[in-house]
């Protein structure tokens, strides 16, 4: 095939049909060229939504680090007004046992001088009578000393039990951190894992 030249008139070049389009007499495929032409331009998208899924990987780990730092803050925070918490819970169990055993002995020591009084008053302070009566108030003395212990334990056991310390949801950040890797085309998932690994749980 002739088709006139673009030096003047009187002028052509022989075209031929290639396998991608017209092929002039200079070898020059314009179909190939469009085909190559395209693939740049899908391969240079491809490298643009790599570079962009890797920085948005980055941001989430950076992200995540962060949250997660604030996460630890407020744990530790929590920690320690919980372990206040317990700890004044189990002083007040302490105190309030401790008082109890000192009202025992007060009572013990009242009643001991009670009987001494009314034996004296009968003329029997000197007897065997005062020796026996006093170790029956002792042995009773020790006896509430001793409900008084086991049930201050039962008390402390019980609010071992029912402990139940309040913290900040780690939930939500695994949530976020799979959603970041999800999002970032699992770029980034290195930063995150890290950041997940820093998490304190206890």
């Amino acid at each position: 095939m002739s088709l006139p030249g673009m030096g003047g008139a009187g002028t052509s070049r022989s075209m031929k049909r290639g396998a991608g389009g017209w092929i002039g007499s200079s070898g020059y495929d314009a179909g190939a060229a469009l085909q190559q032409k395209l693939a740049q331009e899908q391969w240079d998208w491809q490298k643009k939504e790599y570079r962009q899924q890797a920085a948005s990987g980055v941001q989430a780990g950076e992200g995540l680090t962060t949250m997660v730092d604030q996460y630890n803050q407020a744990y530790g925070e929590a920690k320690t007004a919980n372990e206040a918490r317990y700890q004044q819970m189990l002083g007040i169990t302490d105190q309030t046992s401790g008082q109890r055993a000192a009202d025992i002995r007060s009572d013990a020591s009242g009643q001991q001088s009670d009987m001494m009084q009314r034996l004296a008053s009968l003329g029997m302070s000197n007897t065997t009578v005062a020796p026996t009566m006093g170790a029956g108030i002792e042995r009773e003395k020790q006896a509430a000393l001793d409900r008084s212990a086991d049930a201050l334990q039962g008390t402390k056991l019980g609010i071992m039990e029912r402990r139940e310390d309040e913290y900040p949801d780690a939930g939500m950040i695994s949530s976020l951190a799979s959603m970041f890797a999800q999002g970032s085309g699992g770029q980034g998932v290195g930063g995150i894992i890290k950041a997940l690994g820093s998490m304190r749980q206890g």
